[in-house]
């Protein structure tokens, strides 16, 4: 795991090094494989500073704690309230400067690149989540989309990858995930994961569920019809965001 981790942590510092720092972009959603994602920014960012500077000083030690990427979130009135703290209190304690954006997916983005150019937007895209098909490290955005380049440093990572990272690291990661959630949605189709039942009516943390094939098991199928429409947006505007 140690040496998986080294090698994305030097991978990362490469992604950093192929845009100017200023027009690059970090989408983070509070959930396990974004807080991931932060760390591993964190740690390429140090590197880069490192390389830049051509020594360890002051300054690049001060990127260990702060990491001044711009960091998009999304909020949205129908996410735990768990995931809002710790989102905003994850970009205070590493001086993320968070902006935070209350419009559909693709308004969001398309005022986030007007307003500042971006030239890539960091995400933390997994294979099997249901925006992954199709995308590889580098994935161009969609044709209807404004042009930038998704990059998706652990799109190879299993469950198990996460959780070995997180643990591992030691880093701090939502508390949903000690309550027995292991894919956390909208709070109409998130429930906790009954494959880890503890038998006396609670459940297990999220890392001990030992197949990874089952992680979105606590994921509703299907939304009622009541839940068809999340703050204004409909069907094919939430199908265009996980397009994203």
């Amino acid at each position: 795991c140690r040496k998986k981790i080294g090698i994305l942590i030097f991978g990362t510092k490469h992604e950093i090094s192929l845009f100017r720092f200023e027009q690059l972009a970090f989408s983070f959603n509070g959930g396990k494989d974004s807080t991931v994602l932060l760390h591993l920014l964190r740690a390429g960012y140090y590197l880069h500073n490192a390389a830049s500077s051509g020594h360890a000083d002051i300054t690049v030690h001060h990127a260990v704690q702060n990491c001044p990427i711009r960091t998009i979130y999304f909020e949205d009135p129908n996410t735990f309230p768990e995931i809002d703290s710790f989102t905003y209190e994850t970009a205070s304690t590493y001086g993320l400067p968070l902006e935070t954006i209350r419009t559909d997916y693709k308004s969001g983005i398309e005022a986030l690149l007007k307003e500042k150019p971006t030239k890539a937007i960091f995400l933390g895209t997994r294979n099997g989540d249901p925006n992954a098909v199709g995308q590889q490290q580098f994935s161009p955005s969609s044709p209807d989309w404004p042009p930038f380049m998704r990059v998706n440093p652990i799109l190879d990572w299993s469950y198990s990858d996460v959780w070995s990272f997180l643990l591992t690291c030691k880093v701090k990661y939502c508390s949903l995930y000690d309550q027995g959630y292991t894919s956390i949605g909208s709070i109409h189709n998130t429930v906790p994961n009954e494959l880890l039942r503890d038998g006396s009516g609670g459940y297990k943390p999220a890392y001990t569920l030992s197949d990874g094939g089952l992680e979105r098991a606590g994921r509703a199928k299907k939304a009622g019809k009541k839940n068809a429409s999340v703050n204004g947006r409909n069907n094919n505007e939430l199908r265009q965001r996980s397009r994203l």
